[in-house]
């Protein structure tokens, strides 16, 4: 009893410790910024609160998941967002660094208490506990996933009805918690099979009918609820349609498939895995070990395979926070491998050092090793900030580093392997910290600028945000997850805002009206004014308006290099001022109603200013003006008065 109470006051200090040190990294994180991803899930939770129903901006986007709105939109939901998505981010590192629990505990069914809590430190040092910052699935399906797997080797173990009925329990959860999870019932069957032939048991497998039974019900309800709700096979991908309605390259997800294993080699450090592969030598120890390596062997291999296929047509780089929770059930078979004193037979040890090693130098990370990588593949930071040094050089030698020390460190040495390990992991978490917070600044700067709930302290009103295909859409998103008072987002022309937003289309008409659009409030970029008066903006050039109704706007000023497009909506008259500065001996054509007005040309001082002055095509009609210059020359001055 003395030892239990022992090690459950380490074990809670460890969990306390990760959450504290975890929420402390995190604490400079002011917004999300993995786009559109954070929003959504975040939308989803506020809704899921408010009304009881999965929606962004009142419209139904599609099924992501039960569990994770649910854990994250009390938080968001109170009156203070900016203090609910504060502590929020102390829920989500103390939910991750739960996960050290269950992995504690099924390695000491296998292990001596001191190996297990190696093998719960090794879970919460992960550098994809940094995820725990971040409004991203990956908080609850790390310890989700986890459960799931500790309780299909204990069912596989003893396949009591009990046990079954906690194995189908925690499948359904890890299934509510991300639609990845149901990969669990091919786990299931192959775990099976593989228990079955590492005992030479075969009619054991019978015994876990009513699992088998209950998991297959699981699925059958999912998929009949979906059909009948859409009536497309696609359907059964919930959110995740697009996935059922894309064909594959069987060469190329083979490839990606690779490259995930690869990639998971690295991510647990390969010591791991290669201690996991050895365990299958250990066959005379029936019953608890067989369970696991029967676990461990069918999870990684099935999920490396679903990861793969997806990401060779959705991804293109490496999902690797999509194999986030294989890296505890292998840190539960290192503490095995050391607890039975790290038997190294010469052949096997040799075989699975080298195909580690292998397996790390077929992954291109010339190509993956990129910054739009990060947000997907925390562990390629080092190898990110350092791109231009021969990154696959890299990976292949501190692949080859952590494997020769997989094999030829001494028996009475091998306790540093674990230390290395959470070394390792705690060097590249610090790495990937400081990363989050130099994205998180940037993308602050660039959508809200330091008050995020700008619209929400400046109008009186619903708001509606008008998006006219700047390249900074990730603003829009920003904005929406920030300001409550924002309502509907409304696309001008044929852009829409990308990520799966939902929107409304309109046209102006040549007076400027924008049928549909009723608030007073009105956000946009600043190249588009509007028949009111601006109330608010921020830096990167987002206004606010208090529009006079009907909803108008007044000129669009249209800009990419050599060339300036000014639309004057509603326009009896007036003149365009231009200034431009450019080198010599440049000439500039002006356009005016799509017809030639002048050509002209920069004086010795690459400059030229003037005016254009405007022709009603038909009173309150729309007037148009082109400036199209070499891309050299520049228009710091264009202004239409009326």
């Amino acid at each position: 009893m003395r030892l239990l109470g022992r090690s459950g006051f380490l074990l809670a200090g460890l969990v306390l410790g990760s959450t504290l040190v975890r929420f402390a990294a995190a604490g400079g994180v002011h917004t999300p910024w993995i786009m559109p991803d954070e929003v959504i899930y975040g939308e989803l939770g506020k809704s899921l609160y408010n009304s009881g129903r999965f929606e962004v901006l009142h419209e139904h986007i599609g099924f992501f998941g039960l569990v994770f709105p649910a854990l994250v939109g009390g938080p968001l939901s109170v009156a203070d967002l900016e203090r609910g998505y504060h502590w929020l981010k102390l829920l989500q590192a103390l939910v991750m660094s739960l996960t050290a629990v269950p992995v504690y505990f099924w390695a000491r069914s296998l292990v001596r208490s001191g190996w297990a809590f190696a093998a719960a430190a090794l879970t919460v040092a992960l550098p994809g506990l940094a995820y725990s910052g971040l409004v991203m699935t990956e908080v609850a399906f790390y310890p989700a996933l986890v459960l799931a797997a500790w309780a299909l080797a204990r069912a596989l173990e003893g396949p009591t009805l009990r046990r079954q009925g906690w194995l189908v329990a925690a499948s359904a959860l890890a299934a509510m918690t991300r639609l990845q999870a149901f990969v669990l019932l091919p786990v299931f069957i192959t775990a099976l099979v593989l228990k079955a032939a590492l005992d030479l048991r075969p009619r054991d497998a019978f015994r876990l009918w009513p699992a088998g039974a209950g998991l297959v019900a699981l699925a059958g309800a999912w998929a009949s609820w979906r059909l009948a709700a859409d009536g497309n096979l696609s359907a059964l991908f919930g959110a995740y349609s697009p996935a059922g309605e894309t064909s594959y390259s069987a060469s190329e997800a083979g490839r990606y498939a690779l490259y995930h294993a690869g990639d998971l080699m690295l991510m647990t450090g390969v010591v791991p895995l290669c201690a996991v592969l050895l365990l299958i030598g250990l066959r005379h120890e029936r019953g608890g070990l067989t369970a696991y390596v029967a676990t461990a062997l069918s999870l990684c291999a099935w999920l490396v395979v679903e990861v793969g296929v997806f990401a060779s047509r959705h991804v293109g780089l490496l999902a690797e926070r999509n194999l986030l929770p294989l890296a505890p059930v292998a840190f539960v078979g290192l503490a095995v491998w050391l607890d039975r004193g790290a038997p190294r037979p010469r052949l096997a040890t040799a075989l699975v050092a080298v195909g580690a090693v292998a397996l790390a130098a077929a992954l291109p990370m010339g190509r993956f090793a990129v910054l739009e990588a990060f947000p997907d593949a925390f562990t390629l930071q080092p190898l990110i900030e350092h791109a231009g040094r021969h990154p696959d050089l890299i990976a292949t030698l501190a692949a080859g580093a952590l494997a020769a020390a997989f094999a030829l460190v001494p028996r009475r040495f091998v306790v540093i392997l674990p230390v290395l390990l959470a070394a390792l992991f705690i060097w590249i978490s610090i790495d990937v910290s400081r990363e989050i917070l130099e994205r998180d600044r940037f993308v602050q700067a660039a959508s809200t600028g330091p008050d995020r709930r700008w619209i929400d302290r400046s109008a009186h009103g619903p708001v509606s945000y008008l998006f006219i295909g700047d390249v900074n859409w990730p603003a829009v998103w920003q904005n929406v997850f920030w300001n409550r008072r924002i309502e509907r987002v409304y696309d001008l022309g044929s852009v829409g805002v990308p990520g799966g937003l939902p929107q409304t289309r309109v046209e102006a008409t040549p007076d400027g009206r924008l049928a549909g659009v009723t608030t007073s409030y009105l956000a946009s970029l600043y190249p588009v004014t509007f028949v009111g008066r601006p109330i608010k903006s921020v830096q990167v050039g987002i206004v606010l308006w208090r529009l006079d109704l009907p909803a108008r706007i007044s000129v669009w000023t249209q800009r990419v290099a050599g060339h300036v497009r000014v639309l004057a909506y509603g326009c009896r008259g007036g003149s365009l001022r231009l200034r431009l500065h450019g080198p010599l001996p440049d000439r500039v054509e002006l356009r005016r109603n799509d017809s030639l007005y002048a050509r002209v040309r920069l004086d010795e001082g690459g400059r030229w200013s003037g005016t254009i002055p405007a022709r009603p095509p038909r009173p309150n009609g729309l007037c148009t003006f082109d400036v199209v210059s070499a891309p050299a020359v520049t228009a710091p001055t264009v202004a239409f008065r009326r």
